[in-house]
């Protein structure tokens, strides 16, 4: 699949959820690290620690502890914690060829190395984050979005001259596949640029634990937020990231 040249996507993030019920559940995580790190150090064979060793792990429940990259501050990535793991890329290691297989990789080894019972279920999601430049002091951010996105709105509760300092808006709603929410806020990229980020989410349903229903579920999703995108953006913005 080919990218766009001049995509605004920052980073895309899979996450992988289950449940933590008692103590003998969170006797196994320590073994976990380990044991998915000795698979998959060939690709990932550079460590780290996210939080100190003297943290008590029962409050780092769904929370990354361990983080696995090809090398030193480089993507992908993966993290591995108390009922989450996550594979994380940026846009310039991104093609969703090469995601989906890592993925795959990922998914596999911590199934193998954590087996679960017949009744447990897993919780997945997908998470793009797009930036978009944009001097809030300067421009009318209500201006923008209407002229740049599919969204209309403005205000008539206030005379201000000046233009709006901040935006945070987000629209949420549940379709097959989960939970979608779609979330605009100001932020900065890494390069410390003003701008507005863009959050584009599905926390899904339960799934099996079956790489199957997975990668089934991981496709479709892929391809919602692939579709939410171009239609968000149509027009004279998706253009532009075409060249």
């Amino acid at each position: 699949m080919s990218k766009l040249p001049k995509a605004p996507l920052v980073e895309v993030v899979f996450e992988l959820r289950w449940k933590i019920i008692n103590k003998a559940d969170l006797s196994k995580i320590p073994y976990l690290y380990g044991d998915i790190y000795a698979q998959l150090k060939n690709k990932y064979p550079f460590r780290e620690s996210i939080v100190p060793p003297e943290i008590p792990i029962d409050i780092l429940i769904n929370q990354p502890v361990h983080r696995f990259r090809t090398a030193p501050n480089e993507y992908p990535l993966f993290q591995v914690g108390p009922g989450l793991i996550t594979l994380n890329t940026i846009d310039s290691k991104y093609y969703w060829e090469t995601f989906l297989k890592d993925a795959e990789e990922l998914i596999s080894s911590f199934l193998e190395m954590f087996p679960l019972q017949g009744n447990d279920k897993l919780n997945p999601s997908i998470l793009f984050i797009d930036f978009f430049s944009f001097d809030f002091e300067k421009n009318d951010v209500h201006q923008f979005i209407n002229e740049n996105f599919k969204i209309n709105f403005s205000q008539s509760f206030i005379k201000e001259t000046k233009n709006p300092i901040d935006i945070n808006i987000g629209f949420y709603y549940e379709i097959p596949l989960g939970n979608l929410s779609v979330i605009f806020n100001k932020g900065r990229n890494t390069n410390q640029t003003e701008g507005i980020v863009m959050q584009t989410r599905i926390n899904g349903i339960s799934v099996n634990p079956q790489i199957e229903d997975l990668l089934l579920w991981l496709q479709q999703s892929h391809e919602t937020c692939s579709e939410i995108f171009k239609n968000l953006t149509e027009g004279k913005l998706y253009e532009s990231f075409k060249s």
